[in-house]
């Protein structure tokens, strides 16, 4: 039978604390689309949940990998 040996953690380099990327705290401000300045090729992410939708920016959501609020009085999460 092999022994299985357990991982030096001395040698870890991991030793940052906190986020690299900080989370996308949304507090929405409603708003047309066609009211906002964005190009015409902006990719988004929609979420809709009781009629409501969000919109947020494929770019964006690159950098933030997640964002989180609340929609229709229910917390939500989008990762990317």
């Amino acid at each position: 039978m092999t022994k299985v040996q357990s991982p030096d953690r001395s040698k870890s380099v991991g030793r940052k604390q906190g986020f690299i990327f900080r989370p996308l705290r949304v507090t929405a401000t409603p708003a047309k689309l066609s009211e906002l300045d964005l190009d015409r090729d902006e990719e988004l992410i929609v979420i809709e949940r009781g009629g409501a939708h969000l919109g947020f920016m494929v770019r964006q959501m690159a950098y933030h990998h997640c964002a989180q609020g609340e929609l229709a009085g229910a917390p939500y999460l989008v990762s990317f």
